[in-house]
C-alpha cells in the first residue's frame, strides 16, 4: 500500500472511532497536565493509528498529540497525528473538529490529510500530486494581491 492510500485508510479508521463516540452519550473527558481537555476518543484514535502504523510501517516514527514521539523518532519518515483537532468542539457536539494526519520524509511534509467526518468533508494533498477536497482536485486562485481577494 502506498503512503497516500495508507494515510487515507488511517483517516477512515479515525472517522469510525470519532463518529461512534461523537454520537454516543457517554463521552469520557479528562484534563491533561497542560489543562487542556482530552477525550477517550482522542486517545483511542491515536492508539489505533499507532497500531496500524506499527503493523504496516514498523520503522517509521510517530509523533502524536496524546502520546508524544515513538521510540523510532530518529527515523527519516515521521507520521504526525492530531487525533481530534478541536477537542472542545468535539466535546460540545459541534461539528467543527477534524483528525489531522501528515507524513514527513527527511523533514519535508509529503502527505497531509484533514478528515472532518461530522461535516462530511475530507481534504488531502501529496507533494507533487496535487490537493483534493472530497475527491475533487483543488487549486489556488489567480488572485495574487490580498486587496484583490
Amino acid at each position: 500500500m502506498d503512503d497516500l492510500a495508507l494515510a487515507l485508510e488511517l483517516a477512515d479508521l479515525a472517522d469510525s472511532i470519532t463518529l461512534d463516540r461523537y454520537r454516543g452519550a457517554d463521552l469520557v473527558i479528562e484534563t491533561k497536565p497542560d489543562l487542556t481537555p482530552v477525550t477517550e476518543a482522542d486517545r483511542a484514535v491515536e492508539r489505533a493509528i499507532r497500531s496500524r502504523l506499527e503493523e504496516l510501517r514498523p520503522d517509521d516514527a510517530v509523533v502524536g498529540e496524546e502520546y508524544g514521539a515513538s521510540p523510532e523518532s530518529g527515523s527519516a519518515r515521521r507520521w504526525i497525528v492530531d487525533p481530534i483537532d478541536g477537542t472542545k468542539s468535539y466535546m460540545r457536539r459541534m461539528p467543527t473538529w477534524a483528525t489531522l494526519i501528515a507524513l514527513s520524509v527527511e523533514e519535508q511534509v509529503s502527505i497531509g490529510v484533514v478528515a472532518a467526518p461530522a461535516l462530511g468533508h475530507r481534504w488531502w494533498a501529496q507533494r507533487g500530486s496535487g490537493a483534493f477536497a472530497d475527491g475533487h482536485p483543488i487549486e489556488v486562485s489567480n488572485v495574487s494581491r490580498l486587496e484583490d481577494a
